[in-house]
Formats: structure tokens, sequence, C-alpha cells
């Protein structure tokens, strides 16, 4: 039995994941924030390279691999776009962010160069 519980918080890019997680360490929440795209790039969470979206492929095997250790403790606030791969048992409560499509859509085109890339970016790649 854990003695903190488990979040997961999650939603498109660009929906404010982060800053919440920002806040919530911020505020002497006594937990630890794991950005999932950060464990990847650590860890070499990669199963390969997508040339066209100019972003690495998620071998979500190896970032469970990583993470399961970690998650038995409890005490975890875990930052990251999907959910489907995550094993249910790892979490207490799910949180899953939204926001104006319009908004939403400033917010990502401010964070990536290319047009095409706005529109891929929340669909396709995975990290």
């Amino acid at each position: 039995m854990r003695r903190k519980p488990n979040i997961l918080i999650t939603g498109t890019p660009g929906v404010g994941k982060s800053k919440l997680c920002e806040e919530l360490i911020r505020s002497g929440l006594d937990m630890e924030w794991i950005e999932v795209g950060q464990v990847a790039k650590q860890c070499n969470c990669y199963s390969g390279y997508d040339k066209e979206l100019e972003c690495h492929i998620l071998n979500e095997d190896k970032v469970l691999d990583e993470l399961e250790s970690r998650m038995e403790e409890g005490g975890k606030i875990i930052d990251y776009h999907g959910c489907d791969f995550f094993p249910e048992r790892w979490f207490d409560v799910v949180f899953v962010l939204r926001t104006n499509n319009t908004l939403l859509y400033d917010r990502l085109e401010k964070r990536f160069v290319t047009q095409t890339k706005v529109g891929e970016k929340h669909r396709t790649c995975k990290t």
C-alpha cells in the first residue's frame, strides 16, 4: 500500500499540464513531479525518429520499465499528454486538462515553427 497517492495529469500538448504541476510543487505539495518526455530523453526511451515531424518516437515499454519501481513508492505526479499505455494500478487519480481550441492553437503556434507541426504535433508525435 502506498503512503502517498500517485497522480496523472494528462491532456493535449499546450493545455497547461506543466504549469499545473509547477504550481502544485511550488505550493509545497510533497510529491515528485515526473515529466515523461524528460524521462524518455534522459533514459533514451525511443524506438526511432520521425523525420517528417522532427521528433523521437516514444518506446512506451522502455518508459514503463524506467518508471515501474518509482511508482510503487507513491507520491508521484506524472505529466504526459497520453494515458493509454500506463497501468491503471499506478494511479489514484487522473486529471484530464482541456482548454478552448482557439487558445490551444495559439499556444501551439508559438511553440512550434511550421504550420504542419502545429497541426500534427498533438495528434502524432509521442514526445
